[in-house]
């Protein structure tokens, strides 16, 4: 299981077989890949596209790299549900029939959302979390529990039992973004003036 904080701007990549990593870059020992946005990813590892102002997009392959699944996730706000859509494909990039799973979608330690044996027939899923309390953080858990008819578990395949796990935070605010400006300023005239002073004094 792997933890994943959605950063801005960033395109990052987890091992998920290793727990709370945040870091980008890291890769899994597994021998094969496939592509995903014009990147090569390998088997259990996730990926979060760049966030735009309105959702964020998660990829994450199971751990035997015949699974891809793609969460797409409306960012947090204040008094609004999330939505949720997940999408189960196999090596090929085609939606995965018969996906079954369970969900839990947590906030502050409380369960916004939490959905056990879902059964998707043609691989794509929706959901819609409660009323969110804050526009903070909003953590994830997907466990795949197989994919096959619903009531014929016996015949169910691989992946069965794995989990993927990752968080979703709110995009850079109008007011971060005024302060990394001023900052980014702040620090162009001082290096301006440091120059100056150099030159005037030779």
């Amino acid at each position: 299981m792997a933890t994943l904080t959605a950063v801005p701007s960033v395109f990052s990549e987890v091992n998920i077989s290793e727990p709370m990593i945040t870091a980008s870059g890291i890769e899994t020992s597994s021998g094969t890949s496939t592509q995903a946005s014009g990147k090569e990813i390998k088997p259990g590892t996730i990926i979060v596209e760049s966030p735009s102002t309105k959702e964020t997009t998660v990829h994450g392959l199971s751990s035997d790299g015949k699974v891809r699944v793609e969460i797409t996730a409306s960012n947090p706000v204040a008094n609004e549900v999330m939505s949720i859509d997940i999408k189960f494909r196999d090596s090929s990039g085609s939606l995965k029939k018969f996906a079954n799973y369970d969900i839990l979608v947590t906030q502050n330690n409380k369960e916004v959302l939490s959905a056990s044996n879902v059964h998707d027939e043609d691989g794509n899923g929706m959901h819609t979390t409660a009323t969110l309390e804050s526009d903070g953080q909003v953590d994830f858990k997907i466990t795949l529990l197989g994919f096959g008819l619903k009531d014929d578990q016996v015949n169910w395949t691989e992946p069965k039992g794995d989990v993927l796990m990752f968080n979703v935070v709110p995009e850079f605010g109008t007011i971060s973004m005024m302060i990394l400006i001023v900052s980014i300023l702040s620090i162009v005239i001082i290096t301006a003036k440091t120059k100056n002073m150099t030159i005037s004094r030779m």
